[in-house]
């Protein structure tokens, strides 16, 4: 999926995955301090203008610049501020310890890719800085309610965890839930959420 596939998609259906922030993300941003945070994948800002709205220091960054103009025309209207960077996530190469959370929402990636970014993402981590995750696992090729379907790019949950190698895990989930983010993330879907923070 490049970066033409996801500037079509956006344009096509605006708002794909609604204008609410994911559930998972709302309930786990309400225990931490605010900081610098991180949203790889963002598409059209939904939860990065929810963070704004708190007061996080906010980068995010996709490869779609339809997306980016339509969560900058949401965060001018809100009054909000964040970075927005158009880019390929595999050139994204962020500051060693530079952020304070790092929120991979609905980020599914290649398996050519998948580790060195992970990686390259815990790296960004600062210490006691924290990792959130929620994405479709494997069962998802079942359901109609989104994701990829590629299921190499679908969840694992032991994969997943050994692809950050220096995270302490604190929650995890591996089950089905119930979805309502706009038309793209609608209907019963197998997810895996998980917390976990830098060694």
């Amino acid at each position: 999926m490049n970066s033409q596939f996801w500037d079509e998609k956006f344009s096509l259906n605006p708002n794909l995955y609604g204008e609410g922030p994911n559930e998972f993300l709302k309930e786990q941003l309400s225990i931490f301090a605010k900081g610098k945070i991180l949203f790889p994948g963002e598409g059209e800002g939904r939860n990065a203008l929810y963070a704004a709205s708190l007061g996080w220091d906010v980068t995010a960054l996709d490869q779609s610049y339809i997306a980016q103009k339509h969560t900058l025309l949401k965060a001018e209207d809100s009054g909000l501020k964040l970075h927005y960077l158009v880019c390929d996530v595999s050139h994204f190469i962020p500051e060693p310890e530079s952020f304070d959370l790092i929120a991979l929402i609905y980020f599914h990636l290649p398996l050519s890719i998948r580790d060195n970014v992970h990686q390259t993402f815990e790296k960004s981590i600062r210490k006691g800085g924290t990792i959130l995750i929620e994405g479709f696992g494997k069962k998802q090729l079942k359901y109609s309610s989104g994701g990829p379907k590629n299921e190499e790019m679908l969840y694992d949950i032991h994969e997943i965890k050994s692809s950050f190698p220096n995270i302490q895990w604190e929650y995890e989930f591996d089950g089905i839930i119930h979805l309502n983010e706009g038309k793209g993330h609608s209907g019963d879907g197998h997810v895996v959420r998980l917390r976990g923070k830098i060694k």
